[in-house]
């Protein structure tokens, strides 16, 4: 019969558990660990895995995480002869530390001059597995200790793993694939680097292992202290992160340490607390394309709060492994993703969050300054126009958007966290909800220091952030759209950054500008920049609008063309499925003509589009995707073509 296999949550588990806010809430859930595995679960681990990761230490005490499989890469490489333990028969390959670790047994015996057994130090004993059926998001987990080893040959060998702990796990972040056996596998060595230097990097082909990766097994280690050895003995961890693509961050500044955020989970900490007590872990990254395995261990420390968010921008919880040793084995793995089959991305995965620093990060310079809502309209029910003012800090330099640029801002503060929840299949994305949304400007501030902006956005069903701004626009009368309102409350946001590449020629313009919908907003900026401008600038426009809102679109665009000179030449192609009554409209000389087609844009139309104008999309990925299919058809340049995305 299964009992709790622990008296309790170690040390390191509840410092971190206290960090987090969590203690008290989890504090009698170390009982869901159980000393045996469940029948269920032994079937699970012999009978539908082709590999499994498994933990383990080096001479130095570090945690690396093996990958073992059987030599064809099919299921059925374990057996499992009672609830307490797990009997391997594994295929290792050079490079993998599971190899290391059981050639270092010591007592070995010749047998048969090929078998060999015998017994290995306390100290490298212990172990961890995660069971993972890729195809269904099931895992689950155990620990124990190495206690029988026998080497069939170099490579081969059979070890049974005493279970002392066991544990079922949720599937939320795991990335579904369909994998097939791979028994033509030929590992070779790529990479070695055990005790690296203290200014040794690591090799850019590694880096961009890592940071194209979407799934990272963790070996753990827990190292009591001489209080807490008899109550928290001493056991090893694995388990597994899965993000977007690029979830897993390198610093650019030694290219060796590399961040990992930690999403919202069962709350338990298991190997965040192992690390709080060890300061060490291992990750290991594998290639289900090319069977390519990445193994990394190194000093492990937890950041929280502040002192993450200096690191990551936006993510209040990582984990920094500063890399003192790697392995990369290319074409290990005897399992390979199936041919034609994608990846099923985990609906709860947050986006994917950069380094402070980073090129690619959201913020440009402008944090520390905030946004104060001020005044607002609505043309429609679900659209609104709101403008803030901007509050500066001292200090920080100007805050500069171009047209066409997004700016990123932070209601974290304003709206609070959300309640904390472990799945929520209804809405999965609110989840790690950090508040942090992206809204292209429509208004303009070329060549000047913004102190307001104005956004024109769309209230998102089960959207927390825009229901939150149309409720103040809402308990704010009088409840007119064609002019700007005051708005009631304190209503403050930290603005996280700007970005976007759309860059507006100053002097002449000639643009074909494709929106859908919403995607009009940059494009608006676009139009009320050339109004602005001092010298009067001179060219064409071709704008491509299609919309279900005919008429609230259109007195937007009048809004935004009414400086603009007649120098500059406008044409609006309008798609809508709905009535457009053209004479109760007066559109100004600026406007050379408005022309009405039924229906969504089509192939049809880019035949007879020019191909010499730069190109500005802004719209839902499937228009866009359709915009640019329709651009290549007529041979339009890749370079003239800018796309930004749908805000």
């Amino acid at each position: 019969m299964a009992i709790p296999a622990l008296q309790g949550w170690h040390p390191g588990e509840v410092a971190i558990q206290r960090q987090l806010g969590y203690a008290t809430a989890v504090s009698s859930h170390w009982t869901a660990v159980e000393n045996q595995l469940r029948e269920q679960h032994q079937i699970f681990h012999t009978s539908n895995l082709p590999f499994i990761p498994l933990t383990t230490t080096d001479a130095d005490g570090r945690p690396w995480g093996g990958i073992v499989a059987g030599s064809t890469g099919t299921v059925g490489f374990v057996d499992s002869p009672g609830l307490k333990s797990l009997v391997f028969r594994a295929r290792l390959w050079e490079g993998d530390p599971i190899l290391s670790t059981l050639q270092g047994w010591t007592s070995l015996k010749d047998i048969n001059n090929h078998q060999m057994e015998g017994r290995i130090s306390e100290k490298r004993s212990l172990t961890a597995g995660l069971g993972i059926e890729f195809p269904t998001r099931r895992r689950n987990k155990f620990a124990g200790k190495i206690y029988m080893v026998k080497a069939m040959s170099h490579h081969d060998y059979i070890f049974e793993v005493e279970i002392t702990e066991a544990l079922g796990n949720c599937p939320k972040y795991i990335n579904v694939r369909q994998l097939d056996p791979f028994p033509w596998a030929k590992p070779y060595l790529a990479y070695q680097s055990l005790h690296m230097a203290p200014t040794e990097k690591l090799p850019a082909e590694v880096i961009d292992i890592i940071e194209s990766a979407d799934t990272v097994f963790v070996a753990t280690i827990h190292r009591p202290d001489a209080t807490s050895a008899a109550m928290f003995p001493a056991h090893a961890g694995m388990n597994s992160r899965g993000g977007l693509p690029g979830f897993l961050r390198v610093k650019p500044s030694d290219r060796r340490s590399v961040v990992l955020p930690d999403y919202s989970g069962n709350r338990f900490m298991n190997s965040l607390g192992n690390i709080e007590s060890s300061g060490l872990a291992g990750f290991t990254i594998i290639s289900f394309t090319t069977g390519d395995i990445l193994y990394l261990t190194g000093a492990a420390r937890n950041f929280v709060g502040q002192s993450a968010l200096q690191i990551m921008s936006k993510h209040a919880i990582i984990t920094v492994l500063e890399t003192t040793g790697f392995t990369l084995v290319r074409n290990a793995l005897p399992v390979r993703q199936r041919n034609g089959t994608e990846v099923g991305r985990s609906p709860y995965t947050p986006k994917v969050k950069y380094l402070v620093g980073e090129r690619h990060a959201d913020a440009t310079g402008t944090q520390g300054h905030k946004a104060k809502l001020e005044k607002g309209m609505q043309p429609s029910d679900d659209l609104a126009v709101i403008r803030f003012n901007v509050v500066p800090k001292d200090g920080i330099q100007p805050l500069r958007i171009r047209p066409g640029q997004a700016i990123v801002l932070d209601s974290m503060d304003w709206i609070g966290p959300p309640q904390y929840q472990h799945m929520a299949d209804s809405a999965p994305g609110s989840i790690n909800d950090d508040r942090v949304r992206t809204w292209t400007v429509s208004s303009a501030h070329e060549d000047t220091d913004v102190t307001w902006f104005e956004l024109t956005m769309r209230e998102m069903m089960g959207g927390v952030v825009t229901k939150a701004l149309f409720d103040v626009l809402r308990n704010s009368p009088p409840d007119r759209w064609d002019y700007a309102i005051p708005l009631e409350g304190d209503v403050v946001t930290d603005i996280v950054g700007v970005t976007g590449d759309f860059a507006l020629n100053k002097k002449e313009v000639n643009l074909l500008l494709i929106a859908g919908g919403i995607g009009i907003t940059p494009i608006l900026a676009i139009l009320k920049a050339l109004g602005a401008r001092e010298n009067t600038p001179q060219g064409d426009i071709v704008l491509v609008l299609s919309t279900r809102e005919p008429d609230v679109m259109l007195t937007l665009i009048e809004m935004a063309l009414d400086k603009v000179s007649s120098a500059v030449k406008v044409k609006i192609d309008l798609f809508t499925s709905h009535s457009v009554n053209l004479n109760t409209r007066t559109p100004n000389k600026r406007c050379t003509s408005i022309a009405i087609y039924k229906g969504r844009l089509g192939q049809e139309y880019w035949k007879t589009s020019a191909t010499d104008k730069d190109v500005f999309i802004c719209g839902p990925k499937a228009f866009a995707d359709t915009a640019v299919d329709g651009l290549q058809s007529i041979s339009v340049p890749n370079e003239l073509i800018q796309r930004e995305g749908f805000y």
